[in-house]
């Protein structure tokens, strides 16, 4: 297999197509983009056409073209690679066509991101992350056997090499160049997941970090392979939208509460059906919002739009409590990491600190906003929420207090949670982004926006480096740390 020439309008005719439709060349501006698109959006939107409807017809079919390139150009950043080229060092070409594929990954253009990433792979035979990008792609589109000798070869050079050059392929300055804007989006999206029909409104990743799963309004419960984004299998037994999903700290148990209200268990190997709790007619009376387990998988915890929290034995699917005294919806629970305070929040504007197992009310904190989600740091002293007017808030467990805003995203902020090593925030909101803040200061490290709607709920693989997100928009996306 010959090198190919470090050409962009040779490597993507589907991007060149593109800029046609913009009347630009390839590897114009992002700046130049913007402003193609908007002169062409007013020269042919089809109400500037009302007396004419050959004319509008035709502006119709236009301005849809218009706003196709639009979507796939805007964010795209050509990278210059002729200072590699030059050189000849094999390495840094690769590093540049590994960015490529990165990018084209991200704009799901996945042919020629596995063409970038296996020209990457024949310049430098051992980059691991060329095979682990390649891995996941593949597993997109369905090639599992292909997308499973990629893994075991990442496997095989992390064992031979460990992380040495051969595992972070050095940057030329073409390849640093494109990645300069590490530190305002040090993560790039590696792959979109599309197999769920409707809104996808929660995931929970395993304590192993090998499975996620999730859920979905389509009334159904996925696992998921976190490191190619593979469907292992799908569980069926809600009657209607399922809003939330969880996973037992032993990794043997998935949990999920949906509008049939009803908290179902399934075994997280198989997906097989293990119980209802409460049975049919023991358990909410309304929708199931939100579930969690308890500090180990012995205990399992409710809430729901019936303004209840209910604590279930995982075992028999008994109810031990039934936990009342809220005035609406409770939307979000969370457990400390030693399993003894829970902590939750809903629509009645408060929130509400127990201990747990009892259920006793230790505090009730009055606030002026409804809160749609909430984290523990990993710590156990702190304890963030995530609030219907877009802040975030950090809340001090012991003086019950606010010690830190992170402001804010331009509509609700509806999911939230911490890194492993509890210094980095994550959030997502309905206005589509993923923020990342610095626990400490407060301080708002990057945004990620590639979902089109709102964001329902983010989390962090426990060795830091994935990040998964899933929105209203009916996608699941990996992210990956970008520095390679």
């Amino acid at each position: 297999m010959a090198a190919r020439p470090l050409n962009d309008a040779a490597m993507t005719p589907n991007l060149d197509q593109y800029y046609a439709t913009l009347g630009l060349q390839p590897g114009a501006s992002p700046e130049a983009v913007k402003q193609a698109y908007r002169q062409l959006v007013k020269t042919w939107h089809p109400d500037r056409f009302p007396a004419a409807p050959d004319r509008q017809q035709q502006a119709e079919v236009k301005i849809k073209a218009i706003n196709h390139a639009y979507d796939q150009l805007k964010d795209y950043r050509p990278i210059e690679a002729t200072t590699a080229a030059t050189t000849g060092d094999r390495h840094q070409q690769a590093a540049i066509y590994y960015q490529r594929g990165v990018e084209k990954a991200r704009l799901e253009l996945y042919q020629d991101a596995l063409n970038d990433l296996s020209q990457a792979i024949f310049l430098n035979p051992n980059y691991v992350e060329a095979y682990r990008h390649r891995g996941l792609v593949y597993s997109i589109l369905g090639r599992e056997r292909k997308a499973n000798a990629d893994l075991r070869m990442v496997a095989e050079l992390k064992r031979k090499w460990g992380k040495t050059s051969a595992y972070s392929t050095p940057q030329s300055p073409a390849a640093s160049a494109a990645t300069s804007g590490a530190k305002s989006q040090p993560w790039v999206c590696a792959g979109t997941l599309r197999q769920h029909t409707a809104s996808v409104t929660a995931i929970a990743i395993s304590p192993d970090g090998r499975t996620f799963a999730s859920s979905s309004h389509d009334e159904t419960v996925r696992l998921w392979q976190l490191s190619t984004g593979r469907p292992l299998y799908v569980a069926t037994g809600h009657f209607s939208p399922v809003y939330s999903v969880a996973i037992s700290p032993d990794g043997r148990l998935l949990a999920s509460g949906g509008a049939d209200k009803m908290v179902r268990l399934w075994d997280l190997y198989t997906g097989r059906p293990l119980r209802t709790c409460g049975g049919w007619l023991g358990s909410h009376e309304r929708a199931v919002l939100a579930v969690t387990f308890g500090g180990d998988r012995r205990k399992l915890v409710s809430g729901g739009a019936d303004s209840t929290l209910r604590i279930w034995k995982s075992r028999s699917g008994q109810e031990i409590r039934n936990v009342t005294g809220y005035a609406k919806a409770v939307t979000a629970i969370t457990l400390s990491p030693d399993g003894k305070t829970l902590v939750s929040g809903g629509l009645e504007k408060a929130i509400k600190i127990r201990e747990f197992p009892s259920g006793r009310l230790l505090c009730s904190l009055r606030i002026d906003h409804r809160v749609l989600a909430i984290a523990f740091s990993p710590d156990g002293r702190h304890f963030v929420t995530a609030g219907s007017d877009g802040i975030l808030r950090l809340w001090d467990l012991p003086s019950e207090r606010v010690v830190q805003e992170f402001a804010k995203h331009s509509q609700r902020a509806s999911a939230v949670t911490f890194s492993p090593d509890g210094q980095t925030l994550v959030s997502g909101g309905w206005d589509g982004e993923i923020k990342l803040w610095t626990v400490d200061t407060g301080r708002e490290r990057c945004s990620l926006d590639a979902h089109t709607d709102g964001v329902m709920g983010v989390a962090f693989s426990p060795d830091s480096t994935k990040l998964l997100s899933c929105s209203a928009d009916k996608t699941i996306k990996i992210w990956w740390p970008q520095a390679i």
